[in-house]
């Protein structure tokens, strides 16, 4: 796993079994929700860190999937030699990117996309 669920699992993992002795760790105003997301989606709590691991990207890996269903892919057009544009239209509205190459320009495009279906999708 990345460095990014690698960290998270451990610090989820770490404040459920530290949390749990006190409270239900589903009511932290925090973290509640993503723990709720996580037990839900997997149909019980991880046990191990890799659990975690994986149970972070499988949820990061639904969001962008329903991302896709909902706003399509983004879309790539060559208008010129030199001039490509790259967009979509999905959370936050409609994106437009240039670039001098269509792998640049999807890129982006691609780039910007996941990270709006993470932060306002």
């Amino acid at each position: 796993m990345n460095l990014v669920t690698h960290t998270l699992a451990q610090i989820l993992m770490d404040f459920v079994q530290r949390a749990k002795t006190v409270m239900n760790p589903e009511e932290d105003p925090v973290l509640g929700p993503l723990l709720t997301q996580v037990r839900l989606r997997r149909g019980g709590w991880p046990q191990t860190k890799e659990e975690w691991e994986e149970a972070l990207a499988r949820l990061l890996a639904e969001i962008v999937v329903e991302g896709w269903d909902r706003y399509g892919a983004p879309g790539v057009a060559q208008l010129g030699e030199h001039r490509v544009v790259a967009s979509f239209n999905g959370p936050g509205g409609l994106y437009t990117v240039e670039a001098s190459s269509k792998r640049e320009a999807y890129m982006e495009a691609r780039r910007e996309w996941v990270y709006r279906l993470l932060t306002q999708g």
